[in-house]
């Protein structure tokens, strides 16, 4: 009876809810410019603290505040952790937006704006699941810590020493990540761990000013100079040829490959969504799905030199600037990454070019078979009435580790999104009803780890 009366109580105020996720979604977060990065913070800790939670802004350094809340259970010594962001990707591109990014406008049973799906969906949504237990039964289940962070869109740079520092604060028995969903068939997809990544920017400077294109015999080229560096960095077949880059890969174990071949990979569908032919070098089926999860990158995200703008202007641009991602799998290290790239750049003549990092974190998963991530699988399967999909690792990083590996607790990773989300894209949205269903599931994941 007791999840039965929270579950009404979730439907009685869907509303109110859905409201809540929009006014959140009204207040820009931009991490990457520090747009609205501190009024966003104040409005989860006051809702935080109009569900009940006693709450903590810890300033990260040079960085955005952690909001920090804390529950005290009358009835368990158990501490679930929930792990969010507040900060949202860029907008852009605006003119791509059915809607304006932060209306948080509902059409056709979807919430479009940005960051409603990452993460603020599942701020909104673990909530709300705390508050409706607390109203039906005046206490919570287990002992909560929910942390949002204001830099994970940015590679969290300033989060470790927060933890390091405040590691009685985030001590817990397991903890629930900050993202997930279901597919497009309704099933909700479990992820048990995440890639690394190191963000880096490389820069290039050659004359004091922009110059006439004329002088091109005698004036370096920094955007040349760029696109060598980059070529000596990749080939065509997509081969990473930094020397040691791969050196510490760790395949995939038997029992993770057992579930990877149950992942039921939607590629005629991504293709389609995505306006595809094919994937890159035509891969297709497990082998693309075993390189989605397991095979390290290095990604090209912006490349910005000389004139942009409509039109020609004949002109040899003073300098060039690419922004780049490496994607790490377990055993690599993201300052062995670093060092390898430096070097690489230093050994093929390109040792001017000025390397900047953005931000990196630590490749993670969490084992199949640890009790927690049995719990949430057996949760998730009764909620949805169907067979979740578990990933053992997952495409996308995060700061992780710093709760995994170095709090050692379980961390399982699961949330309200849908397949066709459209996180980090124009036209983000979340759907009104995935938001209820995923609170639902929140709160059976509350009972079901009290009693596990």
């Amino acid at each position: 009876m007791q999840l039965e009366d929270v579950y009404r109580y979730i439907d009685a105020n869907q509303q109110r809810f859905v409201d809540d996720l929009i006014r959140l979604v009204k207040q820009p977060s931009v991490s990457a410019r520090g747009e609205g990065i501190n009024d966003c913070a104040k409005i989860v800790e006051e809702m935080m603290q109009n569900v009940g939670f006693s709450t903590l802004i810890i300033p990260e350094g040079q960085g955005n505040p952690v909001v920090y809340g804390e529950i005290k259970s009358k009835s368990s010594e158990r501490t679930l952790l929930f792990y969010n962001h507040y900060d949202v990707q860029p907008p852009e591109p605006l003119e791509e937006w059915m809607y304006d990014p932060y209306s948080g406008e509902i059409r056709d049973g979807k919430i479009y704006g940005r960051g409603v799906s990452d993460n603020k969906g599942n701020i909104v949504s673990r909530l709300k699941a705390i508050q409706a237990f607390l109203e039906t039964t005046g206490d919570a289940p287990v002992n909560l810590k929910l942390v949002a962070e204001g830099e994970e869109e940015i590679g969290s740079p300033h989060l470790a020493p927060v933890v390091q520092k405040h590691k009685k604060l985030f001590s817990a028995d397991a903890a629930i990540w900050e993202f997930g969903g279901t597919d497009r068939k309704g099933r909700p997809m479990i992820y048990l761990g995440l890639k690394g990544v190191l963000s880096v920017e490389l820069r290039v400077k050659a004359a004091t000013r922009d110059v006439h294109s004329a002088n091109a015999p005698l004036v370096p080229n920094p955007a040349w100079r760029l696109v060598w560096a980059l070529n000596s960095m990749k080939n065509e077949k997509d081969e990473i040829l930094i020397r040691g880059f791969h050196d510490n890969v760790e395949p995939p174990s038997a029992e993770e490959m057992e579930y990877v071949q149950k992942i039921p990979f939607e590629e005629e569908e991504e293709k389609q969504d995505l306006g595809l032919s094919e994937f890159l070098h035509n891969i297709t089926g497990l082998e693309a799905l075993k390189a989605l999860l397991y095979r390290p990158t290095c990604t090209i995200n912006g490349f910005l030199t000389g004139y942009t703008d409509k039109g020609s202007k004949t002109v040899l641009p003073k300098k060039a600037m690419a922004k780049l991602d490496f994607r790490l799998v377990p055993r690599q290290v993201t300052e062995d990454i670093l060092k390898k790239l430096k070097e690489h750049l230093k050994n093929h003549g390109f040792d001017d070019i000025e390397v900047i990092t953005h931000g990196s974190t630590e490749p993670v998963k969490t084992p199949i078979d640890d009790s927690f991530v049995q719990t949430v699988i057996e949760t998730a399967e009764r909620v949805y009435a169907k067979r979740p999909v578990v990933y053992p690792t997952s495409a996308g990083s995060g700061p992780m580790h710093l709760f995994r590996n170095w709090l050692g607790y379980p961390v399982v990773s699961v949330g309200c999104a849908h397949a066709e989300s459209h996180g980090h894209a124009p036209n983000e949205n979340l759907t009104v009803e995935g938001f209820v269903k995923g609170t639902k599931f929140i709160a059976a994941i509350l009972h079901d780890f009290s009693v596990s």
